[in-house]
């Protein structure tokens, strides 16, 4: 539950009393306590600004309090008067709320059996339109005479000034995508969104500064948008800001009017409320801080505003000296966040002033959206830092668009997916005039293409390759440039780097897929448990697997041979002897997940999967039974692509011991297709199924390979019979039966180094 809607209980009278009101749940099952005396504190605003003069009455009036012990409600209580009050208890966490108003029914929670978790989500809405102006706080309650509890603002607050050399006055203050519903209390997070318009009309205009202007619920996605109507002397105004993006209760923050000497233009800022005590000092308007051209040094690309109190950046990487024109000694106030630094020229390095800065900006990446910076300055002599008192640089957004998984930053410019990816990685719309290339250090495989979009021939497709049987696809990083540059010349170069994790399994292609050479071991989900193809056994051997599983010695039959699944767990199980029985370590029943039925790649490591039921059909759906403990060919029912025989050949090891146990005649199968060569015939091998407590020797032999095949339906192979009539048999057995894993690459857009 993320919150609960108290207006969604049923209503109930409050205990009401001149001093205190209790109500308990269960009272005939309750000793009463001695009693705590229960003191009230108002928490200071977490910035400051001090309190609005009647904002929170020396009296707090009417307030609330609920007692939870053990997670549960237990006791609730209604009393009047800020200067404390009585309870009947010593233990448990008591919360008290004040302003809440009918939006709290602490009765009909307590009869409801409200949990303490679910308390602590309570969120309430507005009142008349407006926030409701709250306090809320709780105290653990450890056997003392007395505990004092701190209540915190349920708003944030809003106060504001006018610097303006007219006279202005303020009769309406709009907030636009305002949160309308709160948590009762800090930890209920952020509620589920409600938003809408919050509007505060004094009943006179404001015309002076005013603390407490307006008061806003918390949010921290979407910055509410606030309208000023402002009426001077010879005009009306409808002035707009927003706020920040995170609004915080208990937090100030401060609407700023101010003009312009030069053309009486009027600004509305708004930002939190700074540190330091109140001053009475105020900037002097008539001299604003302001762009000397002619003393500043700009690169092309950069552009000052019309009114000076702002330059416009290219997006590219950028140095220049700012020159500033103000008769006040300033100190400029660091600037974060950014990716920008801005340093002081020494005196002996300015020509004719002391406020001359070089600004370094880095390149504006790709999706690097377009921002704001306010160079802020302090006064000699002042104690605040005024809003009107800045210099604002416009970081203008890399005119590449790129969409997709790829996104780059300021710092690195560059992007590692940090594991195996393949196919399109995202999307670059070049401006005019622009082109995209791709570099790859020597010795580097062009493991990335680039395919214009057919939607648009400026939207330049980035595309992860995949190369088969890579020998050194073990898990090294494999990084590629993406270059964004002038197609003219070549010029304006932007460097991205993209990497990846460069893993590979062993595989041979047989009618149209490209089909994994071992069986899965270990965590199927896992590159480092498996047979990779920098490290294929039989290759290094110079041999197909078939004959590798034929020469390589008893430990290493067992190694590759001995392990099947069970679920969605992709743990393998090893194959043990168990009393003189062979079983799979950690077989069990009651298994809830059908291999088959999961999706294709559940079990499988990135870029791979369980191939189909068709897929499979390709090699074992014949149009007899097919004896596969004989060598010799099958026709296929449903050719693929017209090719439709399927060459077998088998061999058995009979060397295998696992405990004290013999495994004889342990069958391995290839097949193949004549029609294609020159790839290496896929390789059955694996243990028998297990399905009871029998284990995996079925009719005297240990062959009745399950194979896991995706399935919706749950439908399957299998090899059935006996030693002496072993045969492939449509099978998708239930969900305990063991299976082994054999994966196939899944569709790959662009494969490289064949």
């Amino acid at each position: 539950m993320k919150g609960l809607n108290i207006y969604a209980l049923a209503a109930a009278t409050l205990l009401t009393a001149a001093a205190t009101g209790c109500t308990e749940k269960d009272p005939g099952t309750t000793t009463p306590d001695a009693g705590t005396r229960i003191t009230l504190r108002t928490a200071d605003y977490e910035t400051s600004g001090g309190s609005v003069a009647g904002e929170v009455p020396e009296e707090l009036g009417e307030l609330d309090a609920c007692l939870f012990d053990a997670g549960e409600m237990v006791a609730v209580y209604k009393a009047v008067g800020a200067g404390g009050f009585d309870i009947d208890r010593t233990q448990g966490t008591l919360y008290v709320v004040a302003g809440v108003g009918e939006a709290v029914d602490l009765e009909a929670l307590l009869e409801a059996g409200i949990s303490e978790e679910q308390w602590l989500a309570t969120d309430i809405g507005t009142a008349d339109g407006k926030p409701r102006r709250f306090l809320s706080g709780k105290v653990a309650l450890t056997g003392a005479a007395e505990a004092r509890a701190e209540l915190t603002r349920g708003v944030a607050r809003l106060d504001l000034q006018i610097r303006t050399a007219d006279r202005f006055s303020v009769g309406e203050l709009s907030f636009r995508n305002a949160a309308l519903r709160t948590g009762l209390f800090a930890e209920a997070g952020d509620v589920e969104e409600e938003r809408g318009e919050v509007t505060f009309r004094p009943d006179t205009p404001y015309s002076e500064d005013t603390p407490g202007a307006a008061f806003l619920y918390e949010q921290s996605k979407g910055a509410p948008e606030l309208t000023l109507r402002v009426q001077s002397d010879s005009r009306e105004y409808e002035l707009t800001a927003e706020l920040p993006a995170t609004l915080r209760r208990n937090h100030v923050y401060v609407a700023t009017l101010t003009q312009e000497e030069i053309n009486g233009q009027v600004r509305l800022t708004v930002e939190a409320w700074g540190a330091g005590e109140d001053t009475d000092l105020q900037p002097d308007l008539q001299g604003r801080i302001v762009v000397n051209d002619s003393r500043s040094v700009f690169p092309e690309g950069v552009a000052v505003d019309a009114d000076r109190t702002g330059i416009s950046l290219p997006y590219g990487a950028t140095e220049l000296l700012l020159a500033l024109d103000c008769s006040d000694e300033l100190e400029l106030q660091p600037v974060e966040g950014y990716p920008l630094t801005v340093e002081q020229e020494p005196a002996e390095a300015s020509l004719e002033g002391k406020h001359r800065y070089r600004i370094r900006k880095a390149l504006y990446a790709p999706g690097m959206q377009a921002d704001e910076v306010a160079l802020r300055f302090r006064r000699k002599g002042f104690e605040e830092v005024y809003p009107e008192d800045c210099i604002v640089l416009h970081l203008p957004a890399n005119p590449t668009r790129i969409e997709g998984a790829i996104s780059f930053d300021a710092g690195s410019y560059a992007y590692d997916f940090g594991r195996y990816v393949d196919n399109e990685l995202g999307r670059l719309t070049l401006p005019e005039g622009k082109e995209l290339l791709v570099e790859f250090d020597n010795g580097e495989d062009p493991w990335i293409r680039l395919a214009a979009s057919e939607e648009n021939p400026r939207t330049i497709r980035v595309v992860a390759g995949w190369k088969p049987n890579d020998p050194t696809a073990n898990g090294r990083v494999q990084a590629a440039r993406l270059v964004i540059r002038n197609a003219a010349d070549g010029s304006a170069r932007e460097e991205y780097r993209v990497s990846r994790r460069n893993y590979g399994l062993p595989v041979t292609w047989l009618h149209g897929v490209w089909w994994c050479k071992y069986n899965a071991r270990g965590n199927s989900r896992s590159f480092d448990d498996q047979i990779l193809s920098a490290a294929d056994p039989a290759a290094a051997a110079g041999k197909s697997v078939l004959d590798y599983l034929r020469d390589c010695s008893p430990e290493e039959f067992y190694d590759l041979w001995g392990w099947a699944y069970q679920g969605d767990s992709g743990s393998g199980m090893r194959v043990v002897d168990l009393n003189g029985v062979l079983v799979m370590e950690g077989f069990s029943t009651g298994i809830p997940a059908h291999i088959n039925k999961l999706p294709a790649d559940a079990l499988a490591p990135d870029g791979y999967e369980i191939p189909s039921m068709e897929e499979f059909n390709r090699i074992f759906d014949a149009t007899d039974y097919v004896w596969v403990m004989w060598g010799g060919t099958h026709r296929l029912r449903n050719p693929w692509e017209g090719h439709s025989i399927v060459k077998r050949e088998q061999r058995r090891r009979n060397d295998i011991v696992v405990g004290s146990v013999a495994a004889t005649d342990l069958l391995y199968t290839a097949m193949s297709s004549p029609d294609f060569p020159q790839y290496e015939a896929v390789t059955w091998y694996g243990p028998g199924a297990q399905w009871n407590d029998d284990g995996i020797r079925h009719s005297n032999h240990y062959n009745n390979i399950l194979f896991s095949v995706h399935s919706p339906d749950g439908s399957g192979w299998f090899f059935a019979g006996s030693m002496a009539g072993l045969y492939l048999r449509e099978n998708g057995a239930g969900n305990n039966d063991t299976r082994i894993l054999r994966f196939k690459k899944s569709p790959v857009e662009y494969i490289y180094g064949e």
